[in-house]
């Protein structure tokens, strides 16, 4: 081996437990930055769906009868018919 490679081996070997912690530490960040990122993902598809489910829900909601104007024409009616059913 060449002088050159010599030092390098031996300034590498004297930094080993430096450039282990530096490369652990990398790994972890990675796996912390994929974790979170996946929550992200899964957060976004759960809100997707859960704003689909409501505006689904508002929707049908909006398209129920709504009885509390109908049924003051209907009591009317009622009465009308009463009225005509005791004339006859």
């Amino acid at each position: 081996m060449s002088r050159k490679k010599v030092e390098q081996y031996k300034e590498q070997k004297a930094r080993r437990k430096e450039i282990l912690e530096k490369e652990k530490k990398r790994k972890k960040m990675t796996k912390a930055a994929w974790i979170a990122g996946g929550f992200l993902v899964l957060g976004l598809i759960c809100g997707a769906i859960g704003v689909t489910i409501r505006n689904q829900y508002r929707e049908y909601q909006a398209n129920l009868p709504n009885y509390t104007a109908a049924s003051t024409m209907l009591v009317e009616d009622l009465a009308g018919v009463l009225t005509t059913e005791a004339a006859e």
